[in-house]
């Protein structure tokens, strides 16, 4: 079997609470949240847990290259 095949059915097999995991520590996305009324930006970890929050978006890039979070588009 060719590697990409394998690496196709390796990630069908896995759960939602494998997928929870993936990447834990190491990913991050940001979200646009209100605090108190106030719009900021949550960096959120893979796993979608609120890691930290930041003024806008440069400030949450930053904050989570500081922190060694690669920062991904979550469409």
């Amino acid at each position: 079997m060719r590697m990409d095949m394998l690496e196709t059915v390796t990630l069908k097999a896995l759960t939602q609470q494998d997928l929870a995991v993936l990447g834990t520590g190491e990913i991050a996305y940001l979200r646009p949240v209100s605090v108190q009324g106030e719009e900021v930006v949550a960096v959120m970890g893979a796993d979608g847990r609120q890691v930290g929050l930041a003024p806008d978006r440069d400030s949450a890039v930053i904050a989570a290259f500081q922190h060694d979070l690669l920062v991904v588009p979550v469409h």
